[in-house]
């Protein structure tokens, strides 16, 4: 009995596959992460050991890690993978310190309130503002009042068909996304580093992908991210924040001076 012979895909069979552009392919080629076959024609086709390498770079890009540390893991060097671990663990502790405080703050108007039967009103702010986060339906609130000032029921109909269920919502991708995004900025990469520019394009392809690739609905989302992150209830819940945005439009801009993302 013979063995079925494996099949090679393209480059464009791959990319639509896995969800990812050619574009980013390209990228990982260059990298060195996921090279592919020729053909004799000189086309890129992708066989199995390929499909295999791609799939564990994506699956560390989904855990936050950037190209460059990709590289050293596949390379076996695992250097990188302790200073990431490293830093997601310092995310963590700081988002619980955030809520620990935030408990202090409950406990501590509850004590008062029991001894002395009032809170006063700069008391009642800063206990709002401090642990308002922990409420979802603030956060909820937050983000459908500002949706109506900017998306019109034919906007919500075309995201709502395309899976997007609302910057309220959590989203496995979007949080991969801005962890990736936290974690460049922590260790300092310049906004047109490979891996912010990579980052970029992936972020740019999951917002056309939720627009239906409609330029004036992107830039609906953005002026709505930019006003929700601007409201204090928001920002505190949300994975993302203002100095995420601006390094990612920053890094926006370096893909289009590379050519690897069209001018809007």
């Amino acid at each position: 009995m013979t063995n079925k012979p494996h099949r090679y895909l393209s480059l464009t069979e791959t990319a639509r596959r896995f969800g990812i552009s050619p574009k980013a392919l390209r990228l990982y080629e260059a990298r060195g992460l996921v090279i592919p076959e020729r053909t004799a024609a000189d086309w890129r086709v992708y066989g199995p050991l390929q499909i295999t390498r791609l799939q564990q770079v994506i699956a560390l890009k989904s855990f936050g890690l950037s190209l460059g540390r990709i590289g050293e893991l596949m390379s076996g060097r695992t250097a990188g993978l302790d200073d990431f671990l490293a830093l997601h663990e310092a995310l963590l502790t700081q988002q619980r310190e955030s809520i620990e405080r935030a408990l202090q703050l409950v406990k501590a108007a509850r004590t008062k309130l029991g001894e002395t039967g009032h809170l006063s009103s700069d008391e009642l702010i800063d206990l709002t503002r401090n642990t308002v986060m922990t409420n979802p339906d603030s956060l909820k609130n937050t983000y459908e009042s500002l949706a109506a000032k900017y998306l019109t029921p034919e906007d919500h109909k075309t995201l709502e068909a395309n899976g997007f269920a609302g910057m309220d919502q959590p989203d496995a991708t979007w949080d991969s996304l801005n962890l990736e995004a936290k974690n460049l900025i922590l260790t300092h990469a310049a906004p047109d580093s490979d891996e912010a520019v990579d980052l970029a394009v992936r972020w740019m392809a999951q917002v056309n992908k939720a627009t239906g690739n409609n330029p004036q609905l992107n830039l609906k989302l953005r002026d709505l991210a930019r006003e929700a992150l601007e409201t204090q209830a928001f920002a505190d819940a949300s994975p993302s924040s203002l100095t995420i945005t601006d390094y990612i439009q920053k890094a926006y801009a370096a893909a289009i001076d590379r050519g690897l993302m069209p001018r809007p």
